[in-house]
């Protein structure tokens, strides 16, 4: 190649070079900015107004001198107005945003504190809870549990307490004190129970620290009601009379909770003798076979069909019994209790390790028993969880006491 060409490649080269740099550090428009079109001859603009797309036609040709600066100065006019409104709209919603919290805080305020303005004390902090918005969702028979376990604090501690002299020494002292008369597992829930309470209410009281929060939980027991055997089921049904024995069919043909069996009505029998329960505990709806239940309450053979015996009463089918559980569940277990122990049965048992003896037969039985009855006769355990409104497999699993006997047929038929 000659010099000459030499020359003027390099210049061309130099070109392309200075083209392209000057194509990188061109200023672009700010990101949000919006962007100029061609169309019909004319600059357009578009850019983005409180999330939608905005697109308007200037007056600007395009190649007229000038013209496209023109129409950014324009565009950017527009686009400037869109992003301030859309910011106008932002403060708005963090306003509304901070007086529903101040709003919140003087609900809190309030409830942390009596009529008096004083600090909340611990004769009002069942109270208190339940009326804070930071409180978790429960069951009416879980709200129960919950008020027993605060009250047993407020009674061993004193209703004039103040929320925020609970400090970590007292809620060491009560832990341990619990601990050596209740078992682990209702250690846990009273613990956490506790946790909750502290974490819903303390902050307006003035609480600094929760006390219960690492409070270190105790190893999870397996104790647990029994199932019941088939020569203890007839023993009892044979003394059982009245109400009594309702329930206690109720309990074994349906496994449902004391609360649930107590409330149960005539009219959740449809016309097939099925039965319909949303249960108390985890809201579950259920729907059990209760041909043979319906037969046995109401003294007549046992349905095959459609069953007439269901619409023929109303209204609840232990009403005496569910007034004294409303009033005092205690009174009912009592009554099972003593029941179940006039038939032979062993209702506690003191074993090694067991600050107390501990319930091992109850009404609870009934419903492990329908659990296993299930298993045994080789129902899938997913169909018993929906049966009995448990919310995992595990849970059923814990119901579960298959016995001796049902194993050992159960081996029998497994194949070489």
């Amino acid at each position: 190649m000659s010099t000459g060409n030499k020359q003027a490649g390099a210049v061309k080269a130099e070109g392309r070079r200075g083209k392209g740099a000057g194509m990188l550090t061109k200023r672009r428009r700010k990101k949000g900015s919006g962007s100029l079109i061609k169309r019909g001859g004319r600059w357009v603009m578009r850019w983005r107004d409180g999330g939608r797309v905005v697109q308007e036609a200037t007056p600007f040709v395009v190649g007229a001198a000038g013209a496209k600066e023109k129409a950014e100065a324009l565009l950017a006019e527009r686009s400037k107005i869109g992003q301030l409104q859309d910011r106008r709209d932002q403060i708005a919603v963090l306003l509304a945003e901070r007086e529903e919290i101040e709003q919140k805080l003087k609900r809190l305020e309030a409830i942390a504190k009596g009529e008096d303005g004083e600090p909340l004390k611990l004769g009002g902090l069942v109270d208190a809870w339940k009326k804070s918005p930071r409180r978790k969702d429960c069951s009416a028979e879980l709200m129960k549990d919950y008020e027993r376990e605060i009250a047993a604090f407020v009674k061993w501690a004193g209703e004039g307490v103040r929320m925020d002299a609970v400090d970590d020494a007292m809620a060491e002292k009560y832990a341990g004190e619990l601990g050596r008369r209740v078992s682990g597992n209702t250690y846990n829930k009273h613990l956490v129970t506790l946790t909750a309470a502290w974490r819903a209410v303390g902050r307006a009281a003035g609480v600094k620290v929760n006390p219960w929060a690492d409070l270190p939980r105790k190893r999870k027991e397996t104790h647990s009601r029994r199932a019941l055997t088939k020569d203890e089921i007839e023993k009892i049904l044979a003394i059982a009379t009245g109400e009594l024995r309702s329930l206690v069919l109720i309990g074994l043909r349906l496994g449902l909770r004391l609360g649930d069996a107590c409330r149960l009505k005539w009219e959740a029998f449809d016309e097939t003798g099925a039965v319909e329960v949303k249960t108390s505990k985890t809201g579950a709806v259920v729907r059990l076979p209760g041909a043979r239940l319906l037969a046995e309450l109401t003294g007549t053979a046992r349905a095959q069909g459609p069953s007439p015996q269901a619409g023929k009463r109303s209204g609840y089918i232990v009403p005496g019994l569910l007034a004294e559980y409303n009033g005092k569940s205690k009174g009912v277990c009592k009554k099972v209790t003593a029941l179940f122990e006039k038939a032979g049965i062993v209702t506690r048992e003191k074993r090694a390790g067991w600050a107390q003896a501990r319930a091992t037969a109850s009404f609870h039985s009934l419903r492990h028993t329908f659990v296993t009855r299930a298993i045994e006769a080789g129902v899938p355990v997913a169909m018993v969880r929906a049966l009995v409104g448990h919310t995992s497999e595990t849970m059923t699993e814990h119901y579960t006491h298959i016995g001796a006997a049902a194993i050992l047929e159960a081996f029998s038929r497994v194949g070489d």
